[in-house]
């Protein structure tokens, strides 16, 4: 899902960089444009998808947000229901989409890659998303009624809970909680803490990778290009999601690993898609 390669967000090199606040507005990327399409083409034969990732993030950020912390999107990144996988595979291929038919038959009841003509990559993961450690986003895959990505809070863990997480992956952290508001519920600008407390309330390996995450995006905050009063903002968001997990009733098997500890390594190493 990650590439190493281009340059962090926030960062003055960024392809995609735009003019702050009182500038034009950053143009749509190449990559948003068509998850949309994708995600429109499903719909119309009824099938929720939604966008995961850094083009996902950029669906939902504000103008100011996108245009200090923007950047190059090189692919897209889908989540939809097993149970829909044959019809999915139908629309891609009409859409002109070519399957990796040798990925495809390996792990296609969990994931599907798909290469566009213009030789950008498709990764659509079915309910489960499966790197550092394992998410059900199957189960809140319709929690906002048509939209283009996924819910807040899952679009959050997903990027925390990166065990080897890098500078871009912090900074779509940081783009994400510009516009989102911890609270209670799903929507435009909220991000529901309930399915992120729950699920590292009952994993402590989980919660482990995502609470150094948090640290860590707090730390990088300082070297983003953006205002002090943005840098505060998403400081006090990170702040109310890493207070709300450290408050909430943690789990008999969160406990019994929690005496383990660091001793055993907690999350998965995720093979490499070659794009």
């Amino acid at each position: 899902m990650t590439d190493d390669s281009l340059p962090a967000p926030g960062s003055p090199s960024g392809e995609d960089r735009a003019p702050r606040d009182g500038g034009p507005e950053m143009a749509e990327p190449a990559m948003a444009e068509a998850g949309r399409s994708v995600v429109t083409a499903a719909a119309a034969r009824s099938i929720p998808v939604r966008l995961i990732g850094g083009v996902a993030i950029w669906l939902r950020a504000s103008p100011a947000a996108r245009a200090a912390l923007g950047r190059t999107y090189p692919d897209i990144d889908l989540v939809a229901h097993k149970k829909q996988s044959r019809k999915l595979r139908t629309v891609l291929e009409e859409e002109g989409f070519e399957p990796e038919r040798v990925f495809n038959a390996t792990h296609g009841a969990r994931r599907l890659l798909y290469h566009s003509p213009g030789g950008w990559q498709v990764d659509v993961f079915l309910d489960t998303f499966e790197m550092s450690h394992t998410l059900d986003l199957g189960a809140r895959l319709e929690a906002e009624p048509g939209a283009e990505a996924l819910a807040a809070a899952e679009l959050l863990l997903t990027k925390l809970q990166i065990a080897e997480v890098n500078a871009k992956d912090l900074s779509d952290t940081a783009m994400l909680l510009w516009d989102h508001a911890p609270g209670s519920a799903d929507g435009p600008g909220l991000l529901n803490l309930g399915p992120v407390v729950s699920r590292c309330a009952g994993d402590w390996g989980l919660y482990t990778t995502v609470t150094d995450n948090l640290a860590a995006c707090t730390e990088r905050l300082g070297a983003l290009d953006i205002a002090n009063a943005d840098r505060s903002r998403i400081a006090t968001r990170i702040a109310a999601v890493t207070d709300a997990l450290a408050a909430a009733p943690k789990s008999m098997s969160w406990q019994l690993r929690a005496k383990v500890g660091r001793r055993k390594r907690w999350y998965e190493l995720p093979e490499e898609v070659i794009r």
